[in-house]
């Protein structure tokens, strides 16, 4: 049984919150800014652990902390969807491939699947602010979210300058992923948007 949480402890753990988010983004921004997460040849470590160490927290916090998860079940779910807007920036992806600065491996599965993402989130927020979303195409939503997320990060790295790029051979990569601004993208929004679909699975769960 979930222990009662107190509005105090939920306030304090939505600050710690909002204070973590800060951190990882600056973290992010240094990172792309300095070429950290930009390793040619070499195995993508400090990328995978952007990707990584956040969500690790993450699940870490939530199973620690009751105030973490109470704090997490105050976030409605027409915004933990609805946040999902972003993801029109797949049609970037798509202009990156058609403009050749992106291979079409990368640039059309991770674009047009994330263009699809954002269009369901379209269909589904009118149901939403009426509390009358359907279960089954959230749920079909939110699986093919997740999947297109986990899928661009895969042929990323496949596609990369790093030494797991064993898809480019030679021809165009994922290079500007990991380039300043851009490199904001895998390093801060894909993993906080993968934890944002595993919350909004529980949130499914208990409709």
């Amino acid at each position: 049984m979930e222990t009662t949480v107190d509005d105090k402890r939920i306030a304090l753990a939505r600050t710690l919150t909002v204070l973590a988010l800060i951190g990882w983004f600056a973290a992010a921004c240094l990172g792309g800014l300095t070429g950290i997460v930009n390793q040619p040849g070499r195995p993508p470590l400090p990328l995978l652990g952007f990707i990584a160490l956040p969500i690790l927290g993450f699940v870490t916090a939530y199973f620690v902390s009751a105030s973490f998860r109470a704090f997490t079940n105050t976030i409605s779910l027409t915004l933990l969807v609805g946040s999902h807007l972003w993801r029109f920036v797949g049609l970037g992806f798509v202009i990156g491939w058609l403009k050749g600065v992106l291979p079409a491996g990368f640039g059309v599965p991770a674009g047009f699947g994330d263009i699809i993402a954002a269009l369901g989130v379209l269909a589904l927020l009118p149901g939403l602010r009426k509390g009358m979303a359907s279960r089954g195409w959230l749920l079909a939503w939110n699986t093919w979210g997740l999947l297109d997320l986990v899928l661009a990060i895969t042929m990323g790295l496949l596609y990369s300058n790093s030494s797991l790029g064993i898809l480019s051979r030679g021809g165009v990569t994922t290079e500007l992923m990991v380039t300043f601004p851009v490199s904001l993208i895998p390093t801060f929004f894909v993993p906080l948007f993968l934890l944002l679909h595993a919350l909004t699975f529980k949130r499914i769960a208990a409709l």
